[in-house]
């Protein structure tokens, strides 16, 4: 297991190191001036323009930029500064748990039901609640993100005022409806995929047999036919779990909410390159975790699964 683990964690170390290059890529590239951005209308010098353009590497051949970049990133977890000379650390950990909160709020509700809607819909095959699940998933996948947001916006917020329709100062009801909209379309196809997968499960001998043998129903199904059904499931919830940070941006800036999404959302109309990339490589470095951690938990859910 550990010579499995750290494995693959060298193996990690390629992707995070291309993902950063490609974003940093994209960030060299965009058209402006950032330090021009930066004073706006008001004249600058062009003595301070320069001291600037030194002091943020800007001078720089663009793979000697990223050199240092990656290098203050590994050696001394420094993501850099803002063009204002503020630590793009201490942006990260003041908007950090807007942004966890928010992913954790939508784990629970799409797990919670997706897998209850697909166990249903499998279990009541061909009935009403089957048919029901299979139209509405299908909906909530068709849909895009920013009109199922305004959508309950406007119903839940505004006509019916049962939550807060933008900012972070009501607590847990403020994630609710950001929640509900980023759970929308993942929920749509975790439902379908545990309803397939189930269904299959319910058909294999193994499962025969165990009823044969006179075993509980719910049983039968909780230990023998979900469990394995549930495989497919971590994998799709572990990788939405891991994009569900860089997916924030268009949720967090509808609602409003001062996390990492809406920052980053900010710094691209700001030309603040460094706080782009830092926030970015900030999410690689957690879709890598997450999916190391589904991989090891395969092998809780298949004991046939080992890791040599």
């Amino acid at each position: 297991m550990t010579r499995y683990i750290i494995r693959r964690l060298l193996q990690f170390v390629p992707v995070i190191l291309i993902s950063t290059l490609i974003v940093y890529a994209l960030v060299f590239a965009m058209p402006g001036d950032p330090i021009r951005a930066l004073a706006g209308d008001r004249p600058m010098s062009d003595a301070v323009r320069e001291t600037l353009r030194e002091q943020y590497n800007l001078d720089d051949p663009f793979f000697v930029q990223y050199f240092k970049y990656i290098w203050g990133v590994f050696s001394a977890a420094d993501f850099g500064s803002t063009f204002n000379g503020r630590p793009v650390n201490d942006l990260i950990t003041q908007r950090l748990p807007v942004t966890a909160m928010l992913a954790l709020v939508t784990f629970v509700m799409q797990t919670i039901m997706g897998i209850v809607a697909g166990v249903l819909a499998a279990l009541y095959r061909d009935r009403f609640f089957d048919r029901f699940v299979q139209v509405s998933t299908v909906t909530m996948v068709a849909l895009p993100t920013l009109v199922i947001g305004f959508v309950l916006q406007l119903v839940f917020g505004l006509n019916l005022g049962l939550f807060p329709i933008a900012g972070a100062n009501d607590g847990l009801m403020s994630y609710i409806l950001p929640a509900l909209t980023m759970a929308s379309v993942s929920t749509g196809i975790l439902a379908r995929l545990v309803r397939g997968e189930l269904l299959d499960s319910l058909k294999s001998d193994y499962v025969r047999t165990a009823t044969a043998k006179g075993m509980k129903r719910t049983r039968v199904i909780g230990r023998h036919g979900l469990r394995n059904s549930l495989i497919p499931a971590v994998t799709f919830i572990g990788a939405d779990l891991a994009s569900m940070l860089g997916g924030s941006i268009i949720v967090e800036t509808i609602f409003n909410l001062p996390g990492l999404g809406q920052q980053v959302f900010a710094s691209i109309q700001g030309q603040e390159g460094t706080v782009v990339v830092g926030i970015v490589t900030l999410f690689v470095i957690f879709f890598v975790v997450i999916n190391l951690i589904v991989d090891l938990l395969y092998g809780l859910l298949d004991p046939r699964i080992r890791y040599e």
